[in-house]
């Protein structure tokens, strides 16, 4: 649960910068999350230490609600505190040169850009074509081959202060590929793109914040030696192709960390979307026999979405229980408030669109589900186990992970084609097993109250119910009964709870209450067509038929 102390920068909520604007232009209003980022930056002024140690203060920046605001604001921002930032504080200690430049970003005086991924290369970003070719001066020349290599998404457009960018490119010294490394390049001077690079905004997506998304390609760009970012004992000489993977996977490790910054937002998103649907769930009421009735004393508006499938893979447990389950909550509670959810003023639609943005940043979660799997099963490394190893969560990830195993063990090699029919298949429900435990060991060892984790648990089991039927001898009726008894439960602390999550000061959605749906609509454009006196039957037709268009009438 989010607590008062915990929200140091709601005092920006009431300032004119963060005043809702859906009524500007798009480009306006990517130019403006550029202004909302510089100040959330220094609002939760995050240090040096904070970005290269990763310390609670980086991580609490990360689940504050402010962060859903302005999506676009929230992506410029960890794109440059953690991703540009964190990589060249990786580098700092062996090169004190960078110190000036670091500083800088983490006050926001430039702007950071991270291009790794290209139209033709995102989770095999290690096979990426963009060059820098060694000079005999020392310098490089970094070069875009061909479109399929331009940089992608990355918004380096100019748009007001200097953008500066880590660049990972292919290193090529007497014609021979060194490995991928990262540079250090200078995109535009906030007014116009630097010699030789062009950027190509896409189109907006619907639904989000604004980001200025691009496609960004080189032409011969002299880069000075420095701009190579290595340490003192780099590496670059080295021929092994396993050291060249071992680097490039060092060089991007930040991009891990931007997987759980992002994934963390799902708290505080999921915290806004469900208050807004309670709260016009206990509103907005409905007749029954007996009179009229709020919407949240049926079972269908507070009980949880029972759909067993999968919409994501997962890269990691903390994007099984939060991506996902942001996700799915955010469509689902959106449903149940009727055509009110379609709209973005009432912000759940926002956050769902938000939310898909943050699902493929940093490597789309399938491929990645497939590729911690599979790692998973062959046995290269494990991860933590349960803390409750008896609960049915701990025992229903163990068996997955012991019966896919063993249809490994059966094949001739893990390469064999037999592994893509009977093993990619069961990628996600393995990682999302493990996920669901590890977020319910995370809740009872934090001491959440039991209502919440059994309401949690009962869910967590309808998603697989044929397993738990077969291993446990938990009927489908017996599981349906579980999950019913946990939400009655649960319900009469729902309004603690919601007060609880401290997050009413970042809703504007209008439906909550009775007064802000009056003040919406009182704000709404109107087209007034002027006041019409009583008449009789007789006369009205005359009216009518003064109006052409409907002369037929």
């Amino acid at each position: 649960m989010n607590h008062p102390s915990s929200h140091v920068a709601h005092n920006l909520l009431s300032t004119e910068l963060f005043i809702l604007r859906q009524d500007l232009p798009p480009q306006e209003r990517a130019a403006l999350s550029y202004e909302r980022a510089k100040r959330m930056a220094a609002t939760f002024a995050l240090t040096r230490l904070d970005t290269e140690e990763l310390t609670p203060k980086y991580w609490r920046m990360h689940t504050d609600p402010l962060l859903l605001c302005d999506g676009a604001a929230t992506t410029l921002l960890t794109i440059q505190l953690n991703l540009v930032a964190g990589t060249i504080a990786t580098y700092v200690h062996d090169r004190p040169d960078l110190s000036p430049l670091l500083e800088q970003l983490i006050r926001f005086e430039v702007s950071g850009q991270f291009l790794l991924t290209e139209v033709d290369h995102g989770l095999d970003a290690i096979n990426l074509e963009t060059t820098a070719t060694l000079l005999p001066c020392g310098g490089f020349s970094l070069c875009t081959p061909h479109p399929g290599a331009a940089k992608c998404m990355p918004p380096t457009i100019p748009c007001g202060p200097p953008t500066v960018s880590v660049v990972f490119a292919k290193m090529i010294a007497n014609g021979h590929n060194k490995g991928v490394f990262p540079f250090i390049v200078r995109l535009n001077d906030g007014a116009r793109m630097c010699p030789g690079i062009t950027a190509r905004l896409l189109p907006y997506r619907g639904g989000s914040n604004p980001v200025n998304h691009s496609l960004t390609s080189f032409s011969n760009v002299y880069l000075p030696p420095s701009a190579l970012l290595r340490h003192a004992s780099g590496n670059e000489d080295c021929e092994s192709s396993a050291t060249r993977r071992l680097e490039f996977l060092a060089s991007i490790w930040r991009v891990a960390v931007g997987s759980l910054s992002l994934a963390a937002l799902a708290i505080p998103n999921l915290q806004i979307s469900a208050l807004i649907a309670a709260r016009y769930s206990q509103r907005r009421t409905v007749a029954t026999p007996g009179g009229r009735v709020p919407l949240i004393t049926f079972t269908t508006s507070h009980a949880p979405d029972l759909d067993p499938r999968v919409r994501h893979g997962v890269a990691t447990a903390m994007k099984v229980v939060a991506v996902q389950h942001a996700q799915e909550g955010n469509l689902e509670l959106s449903e149940r408030c009727g055509n009110q959810g379609l709209f973005g003023h009432n912000q759940m639609a926002t956050l769902y669109a938000e939310q898909r943005g943050i699902a493929i940043a940093e490597g789309d979660l399938l491929g990645l589900s497939i590729r911690l799997c599979s790692e998973l099963l062959l046995e290269r490394y494990e991860l933590p186990t349960s803390t409750h190893p008896s609960s049915p969560l701990a025992q229903h990830e163990n068996s997955l992970l012991a019966s896919n195993r063993a249809i490994i063990l059966s094949m001739v090699h893990h390469r064999a084609s037999d592994f893509n029919d009977r093993i990619l298949p069961h990628c996600q429900s393995v990682i999302e097993a493990i996920g669901l435990r590890m977020a319910y060991d995370a809740a009872v060892d934090a001491g959440l109250d039991a209502q919440i984790i059994d309401v949690y648990l009962a869910s967590a089991i309808r998603r697989d119910p044929v397993w738990y039927s077969e291993q446990l001898n938990l009927t489908n009726e017996q599981q349906f009964e579980m999950q019913r008894k946990a939400l009655y439960a649960a319900l009469p602390k729902l309004n603690m709870w919601l007060k609880a999550v401290n997050v009413d000061e970042y809703i504007s959605a209008p439906i909550v209450s009775a007064e802000k749906w009056g003040e919406f609509v009182d704000g709404l454009e109107a087209f007034d067509g002027g006041r019409i006196e009583p008449r009789d039957a007789s006369g009205l037709k005359g009216v009518l038929m003064d109006v052409p268009i409907l002369a037929h009438l």
